[in-house]
């Protein structure tokens, strides 16, 4: 693997008064490195990551239906927060599942989640996202959202993405974490590998924010189609 990158801001970088939720604030509180953010919150994407998610998510939510919401690898909770936050401030009808499969995270995520005030919008499962996916996504017709946080293996996320496909609209907005291409030759490409992957199999827009999380760094969303009307028929295209 390269050396680890970080773009996490932390210390006294930021006003954490400006975080979507209060205990989200709290919890960083007095955090000035890498190690000690890694002890409060876990490996959270943090600042500006958690605030970039809100308000993603706080735009994509559609007004006139119910929003599920995905999120894969729960970690402390802290990514979960915000997004049931952003649910609870749209005021729209929806719910975020999040997936651990660390049991002690697992607990973890609920507890901070409960203390958050946002456990009315996120509920949370035990287990391999690859086994779970299945069974609430049985439940829905659709995904708006997915945030695939969990495992960042190449087979994982492409399993993820594979499980969620037959629920993805033009609309659905797909985000990933740790796309930086961090692998050597020979090792298991990643995030950054599946990605590839998916636009090979998938097609789809793609954009990535390089500077925001850390180790390994990078922010993609990914999108189907969202504009079927700006896309010429296949014979006036130049590729």
């Amino acid at each position: 693997m390269k050396p680890p990158i970080f773009h996490r801001i932390y210390g006294n970088e930021y006003n954490r008064a400006l975080l979507p939720n209060p205990h989200l604030a709290f919890l960083e509180e007095g955090v000035s490195t890498i190690a000690e953010a890694r002890v409060k919150t876990g490996a959270s994407i943090g600042y500006p990551g958690w605030g970039m998610l809100y308000y993603l998510l706080l735009c994509q939510l559609n007004p006139h239906q119910f929003n599920l919401v995905i999120e894969t690898g729960s970690n402390f909770g802290c990514s979960s927060i915000i997004l049931g936050q952003a649910l609870k401030d749209s005021g729209r009808s929806g719910k975020c599942h999040t997936i651990e499969i660390d049991e002690e995270n697992y607990r973890r995520a609920q507890e901070n989640i409960r203390q958050a005030g946002v456990d009315g919008y996120v509920e949370c499962h035990l287990g391999d996202s690859r086994q779970v996916l299945p069974t609430i996504l049985a439940a829905h017709e659709e995904v708006q959202v997915a945030f695939l946080d969990g495992s960042h293996l190449y087979a994982h996320v492409l399993a993820e993405f594979e499980l969620l496909w037959p629920k993805i609209t033009n609309e659905t907005l797909i985000i990933l974490d740790n796309t930086y291409q961090i692998a050597e030759e020979g090792e298991d490409p990643r995030v950054n590998g599946a990605l590839k992957e998916i636009q090979r199999r998938y097609g789809g827009n793609l954009i990535n924010f390089s500077f925001v999380s850390w180790y390994t760094p990078g922010l993609a969303l990914w999108q189907k189609q969202p504009f079927d009307d700006l896309t010429p028929p296949r014979a006036e295209r130049k590729d």
